[in-house]
């Protein structure tokens, strides 16, 4: 029996998913009727816990990216045969002998065996006639959104169908949820009832495993930290797992850790000299000829943790890591804030392009410059383009600004935040011991984040490299 904070988990998952649907038009999508004739009476029950009111239901969660408000009338038959006054645009139903009634008369969406995870209602799925119950509102919303939608009967299951019936695929459908994952979370919900689900079957089943290993790399670089006396903090997904979940986010594959330059300058200066060289690799674009991250990393010896991008690099250490992050100063005007956060953007990616034998783009934006840039990094050396990378991330580092970025992140498109928010670190349970955060990592979270203590939805779990082998050598053992 699944506890009530796990169902509604289970169900928010389903929700967050269909409101975010790339294939619905919500922009064509307005006042649609939608009537469901369902013999599964927990669908009926779900649907009911999800609309506020049971004719009309209207949100204002972002959807799709913009901010078009959903108003779509949804009704419940309860037995009651459908009649010509109340007859829906869309019929939804589980019982084969009312899509073929119906056929002629709306769009049906006939969902065949429906099974997913988290609900009472959840079967054992089949390849053909099955639906995941997070494609079932989404294909009616899905349907409400084309602007001609034939009347017939249509399905949105894996394989194929156990009545005449057309397929929404072909239409530009797409499954929320992939047939194999669908079948794990309700594995996953049957043995785990009180248990918020995540994929941990990533890595052949050995996250925890790769937990520990990454546990030893941190552990190495906090000990020549506070062997040297060099302040840092837990960054990105690692300070978040340490003061949302007191250690590793359950489905996360990495960890980071962040720096001012002035202490990440001391911890160059130490690190090759401190490290314990026989169990771990500093990895920069000096000690790694095929590395040029803007960022840098300790690795662990005698692992590998291959991406599909750092697979192409034949050379490359590509042991299990945790990834080192510096913070520098930005300006304090807002104007000149964004021309950093730009060009910051933009020497990055030239950078990258060189590593990476591509031409220059910009996020698609920029061509003509794109494209003379192409040429300038083309007769350009790589250590050159790193060289007008650092100048440009350090350059606000020799005036008494009062705002930092994120010049070496992920969060650098969020611009500045006010120095203090990292001040003299506090300390967190992280895992098994204690690990420096900022002092007010509150801030700091909700710049990088937003609403930093709401989970993810449920079916987006997962851990989130592109890898295409891992090994633990003797740490498998």
């Amino acid at each position: 029996m699944l506890s009530e904070n796990v169902l509604n988990d289970y169900t928010e998952d389903w929700v967050q998913r269909c409101a975010k649907s790339d294939c619905v038009r919500f922009d064509i999508l307005k006042r649609r009727g939608i009537m469901l004739f369902c013999e599964d009476k927990q669908i009926k029950h779900t649907f009911e816990n999800i609309f506020e009111q049971k004719d009309v239901y209207c949100t204002d969660v972002p959807l799709s990216g913009n901010e078009e408000v959903l108003c779509c009338r949804f009704s419940f038959c309860e037995g009651v045969v459908p009649s010509a006054e109340i007859f829906p645009h869309i019929l939804i139903t589980d019982i084969p002998a009312e899509a073929e009634k119906y056929r002629d008369k709306c769009a049906v969406l006939y969902t065949g065996r429906i099974f997913g995870a988290g609900f009472i209602h959840s079967r054992t799925p089949r390849e053909n006639s099955s639906s995941v119950i997070h494609d079932v509102f989404n294909a009616a919303l899905f349907m409400a959104s084309r602007k001609n939608i034939r009347n017939g009967v249509y399905y949105c299951g894996f394989g194929g169908c156990n009545i005449k019936a057309k397929s929404l695929m072909s239409g530009g459908f797409e499954h929320l949820l992939s047939y194999e994952d669908s079948i794990f979370m309700l594995d996953f919900s049957k043995k785990h009832g009180d248990k918020l689900f995540c994929f941990d079957n990533t890595y052949g089943g050995k996250l925890s495993l790769l937990h520990k290993s990454l546990f030893l790399c941190l552990n190495e670089f906090d000990r020549i930290c506070r062997k040297n006396g060099i302040k840092y903090y837990l960054g990105g997904g690692t300070l978040l797992g340490a003061v949302r979940h007191s250690g590793m986010i359950p489905w996360d594959d990495d960890m980071d850790v962040m720096m001012l330059r002035d202490d990440y300058k001391r911890f160059l200066s130490v690190v090759n000299s401190e490290i314990n060289s026989d169990e771990f690799f500093f990895q920069s674009s000096e000690t790694d000829s095929e590395y040029h991250s803007i960022f840098t990393k300790i690795r662990l010896n005698g692992t590998e943790f291959k991406t599909r991008f750092s697979s192409r690099f034949g050379n490359m250490h590509q042991g299990i890591f945790i990834d080192i992050f510096v913070h520098d100063k930005t300006a304090d005007i807002k104007a000149l804030q964004k021309l950093h956060v730009f060009l910051t953007l933009f020497v990055r990616s030239m950078v990258f392009h060189k590593w990476e034998g591509t031409p220059m783009h910009f996020y698609g934006k920029l061509k003509l410059l794109c494209r003379l840039t192409t040429l300038f990094i083309k007769h350009t050396d790589i250590r050159t383009l790193e060289k007008i990378q650092e100048r440009t991330v350090t350059f606000f580092d020799k005036f008494p600004t009062h705002s930092l970025y994120d010049g070496t992140g992920e969060h650098l498109r969020h611009g500045a935040f006010p120095a203090k928010w990292l001040g003299r670190p506090k300390y967190l349970r992280f895992g098994d011991r204690e690990y420096p955060v900022p002092s007010n990592y509150d801030k700091y979270l909700e710049y990088s984040y937003g609403d930093y203590m709401k989970l993810i939805p449920a079916s987006l779990r997962k851990a989130g490299h592109d890898v295409v082998s891992v090994n633990f050598g003797k740490y498998g053992e």
